[in-house]
């Protein structure tokens, strides 16, 4: 049995999806070993709808919303990728309490774009082809607003009778430890099923990474990398890779770079193959990080460093050569995103200390629809210690930005209104873009909480700085230093000590 779980993952495709819009690793029948996590059920009798979890803890706290119906283990998936297994995306709408699954992201993008859900990510992986001798089909019905699998004999025609509509079988599951079986659910009259989607081409490939050398209880370090554009316009310059092999050296837990990843792009895009690099090294040593996009990582900035022509609030978000260079595959421990298959907004997450940690990437400016992305990921994750990089939120002098510097949308007064004074468990932000560097501005959320919100920029020609973040979670406490390891510098104007109350 895999010891990994995804509760609510997704995994983001390195590229962009073509053809019908399903994923899927290969079109070959998967092993039916692999299938061998198992799959919870738990039903809203009210509205008729179900969740489906790889967690027993989730299914146990759901009964808290509705689904009081609790059906135990229906069948058996797979929480980690493997060859012929497609990634099956929960979606919910908040307004019915319907949970959407499917395997199809044209399906996927037309409920989140036109039916009011939200993509909470790859919850599991499945089949999308039967005739392994060890599956069974899984169809799925549909009455008024509400979805459901049918996962119990003879409960496809019982739920036709009572007047669901059979949309046809929509992905095939394990039975136990893959046992060979014969299908105990059959799609069954009144009509014939809708024909399963035409064959996937891809499915999204991010490893969920082993635990953190720091996922015990005691005391770890976490890392944000501040801008690099200076670092990768030479050819010979060692800065970024010696400064990622450090940080592999020092095992920490999580590392966030804050944007500006590059300076601009060229028609060679030898920027990028440098990021690309010098980043490695921490893909490579599978140390999760994440990349937030700035101004720079876009094609909002010509060569030079200089502002294209045009409406940069649209070039902004043109992200196309960073996401052909990076995908989540590449940072590893990614659950989410608000776009499939591109980085510009993703949250990933790890243990440590012995507590649940995440980390949020929002894009330049953010667009406020990514901003309510957010929200709905930090609303459905109250358990976890919620840390936002994002390229500019601080001015240079620590205040708020109440613009978006000339790109993007939403401004950084914005951003702290409507997500990060919302969430207790949000404790930091991490940005760059202007400025220098800074001790912590600390602000109050609604609740009460400090919310610390670190500016990290330097913008260095000579060195490689690093803020590193040492947190004791028994003691409530985060140490903050800057230091470059590629000349031994440190920054002592901003050490400091923060208390935080951690969830």
């Amino acid at each position: 049995m895999k010891s990994t779980k995804i509760i609510g993952a997704i995994g983001v495709s390195a590229a962009l999806l073509v053809g019908a819009g399903v994923q899927m690793a290969s079109a070959a029948s998967p092993s039916c070993a692999v299938l061998d996590d198992p799959i919870h059920q738990v039903v809203n009798p009210k509205v008729g709808s179900s969740l489906l979890t790889p967690w027993e803890g989730e299914a146990t706290k759901a009964a808290k919303h509705g689904f009081t119906t609790d059906r135990g283990v229906v069948f058996y998936g797979s929480t980690t990728q493997a060859a012929g297994l497609v990634g099956v995306h929960r979606l919910y709408n908040a307004k019915t309490q319907d949970f959407l699954f499917s395997i199809s992201s044209g399906e996927v993008s037309n409920a989140v774009k036109s039916k009011g859900y939200v993509d909470q990510g790859i919850s599991f992986y499945v089949s999308a082809t039967g005739g392994t001798g060890c599956t069974v089909s899984m169809p799925r019905l549909v009455k008024g607003s509400q979805h459901r699998v049918a996962t119990q004999n003879g409960e496809t025609e019982a739920m036709t009778k009572a007047g669901w509509t059979l949309e046809g079988v929509k992905f095939f599951v394990g039975t136990k430890a893959g046992t060979p079986t014969t299908p105990t659910n059959p799609p069954t009259s009144p009509s014939t099923p809708t024909p399963l989607p035409p064959a996937p081409t891809e499915v999204p490939t991010t490893p969920t990474l082993p635990s953190s050398p720091a996922a015990d209880a005691g005391p770890f370090q976490f890392a944000v990398i501040p801008d690099t554009q200076l670092e990768v316009l030479k050819a010979d310059d060692q800065r970024m890779k010696a400064r990622n092999q450090w940080l592999v050296n020092q095992k920490v837990a999580f590392v966030a770079q804050t944007g500006d990843l590059v300076n601009w792009d060229t028609d060679q895009h030898e920027q990028y193959e440098r990021a690309k690099v010098g980043m490695g090294v921490l893909t490579q040593n599978k140390t999760p990080y994440t990349v937030a996009v700035g101004n720079h990582d876009t094609h909002a900035t010509g060569v030079g460093g200089s502002a294209r022509p045009g409406k940069t609030w649209e070039l902004v978000r043109d992200t196309k050569t960073l996401n052909d260079y990076f995908s989540a595959s590449d940072f590893g421990n990614v659950r989410g995103a608000f776009e499939p298959g591109k980085i510009d907004n993703v949250y990933a997450t790890y243990q440590a200390g012995g507590k649940k940690f995440m980390v949020i990437t929002l894009e330049f400016a953010p667009r406020k629809a990514a901003v309510a992305w957010a929200k709905s990921v930090v609303a459905a994750h109250p358990d976890h210690n919620v840390i936002i990089s994002t390229h500019f939120y601080l001015n240079g002098n620590s205040t708020i930005s109440t613009s978006n510097g000339g790109y993007g949308d939403a401004s950084g007064k914005y951003v702290f209104d409507n997500l990060v004074s919302q969430y207790p468990n949000i404790k930091m932000v991490f940005s760059g873009h202007v400025g220098y560097a800074a001790k912590a501005r600390v602000d109050t959320g609604k609740a009460g909480n400090k919310v610390y919100s670190f500016l990290t920029t330097f913008h260095e020609g000579t060195t490689n700085p690093v803020r590193m973040l040492s947190v004791d979670t028994k003691k409530g406490t985060i140490s903050s230093t800057i230091y470059a390891p590629f000349d031994k510098k440190t920054w002592h104007a901003y050490d400091e000590t923060i208390s935080v109350d951690f969830v």
